[in-house]
């Protein structure tokens, strides 16, 4: 639990931090983070394929919170040292709080960290990153599924919403563009990969839980 939350923090800090600094070097040292990631700056042409091992291109897109292209020159990442560290990362709860435990199915958006958690029985099944609104924009508080569909279109702004799930008027959670921030219109945004699993998964009336 303690190694959870130090990686968490770190976690937040990193993200949220701007420019590199001396400062932001000592805070990563002082919790040992070194231990379990490295930074790596994208260099231009950089895919995954050139960064990290076949083993590592999922985790590194969860953990940095981007799809492939966004792999923008310039931009800071963390990468695994190695694979043991890349398998048992997990950036958010390993179950959750009780009440949640009578709902089958329960899925919850952590907008601070950008990470999603998937439960059953209030134990976590799976977990991938988020592109939430930018400004705050996306509603917080307890949702529930009201609708789904697999390949919705919006005419408001017209875009593609691929595995769209309805949860409170216009907001859905959908596959698109992960930059590695909160960057939609209030919608939340998954990974390809996540949003066919949790079309499949969650079902009308399942709860979604937004904080």
């Amino acid at each position: 639990m303690k190694r959870t939350l130090i990686i968490l923090l770190f976690l937040i800090y990193f993200f949220n931090s701007n420019s590199e600094s001396s400062e932001s070097s000592e805070v990563r040292l002082r919790l040992n983070f070194k231990e379990d990631f490295k930074e790596y700056i994208i260099k231009k042409g950089d895919t995954f394929s050139k960064i990290a091992p076949p083993s590592q291109w999922e985790i590194l897109a969860k953990i940095n919170r981007i799809d492939s292209k966004h792999l923008i020159p310039g931009k800071k990442i963390l990468i695994p040292v190695n694979e043991e560290i890349a398998k048992n990362f997990c950036p958010v709860p390993k179950r959750i709080d009780s009440n949640y435990e009578r709902y089958e199915r329960v899925i919850i958006f952590f907008l601070d960290t950008q990470y999603f958690g998937a439960y059953e029985g209030g134990k976590l099944i799976f977990w991938g990153p988020i592109s939430s609104g930018r400004n705050n924009s996306t509603p917080k508080g307890k949702f529930y599924v009201q609708w789904k569909s697999k390949n919705y279109f919006s005419k408001k702004y017209n875009t593609a919403m691929p595995y769209a799930v309805n949860f409170f008027k216009g907001y859905f959670i959908h596959t698109g563009a992960l930059p590695g921030k909160p960057a939609s219109h209030g919608c939340v945004r998954i990974l390809l990969k996540d949003g066919r699993k949790i079309y499949s998964w969650l079902q009308k009336g399942d709860v979604i839980i937004i904080k």
